[in-house]
């Protein structure tokens, strides 16, 4: 896996996968997870372990990604 960091509205995010995507994919992934409110930071994320789990559809693609702050981690990339 590798890490892009990426700078989107005025924050900057790691991604981490071993996928090629797009911008628009991960540009789309970054306004999908903040329309739910993953960047939001809870009490549970002081503590190492796994984020919070989301499945996203984006530009024709379905992503399985943890978010921890403003890390995401994409462990699936399939066709939508």
């Amino acid at each position: 896996m590798e890490v892009y960091p990426i700078d989107h509205k005025g924050k900057v995010y790691n991604i981490i996968t071993a996928f090629d995507m797009t911008f628009r994919e991960v540009r789309g992934m970054l306004d999908w997870l903040a329309e739910r409110n993953a960047f939001l930071r809870t009490p549970e994320d002081e503590f190492l372990g796994p984020g919070k789990m989301y499945t996203c559809e984006v530009e024709g693609v379905e992503l399985e990604v943890d978010v921890h702050g403003y890390e995401v981690v994409v462990y699936k990339r399939n066709p939508a």
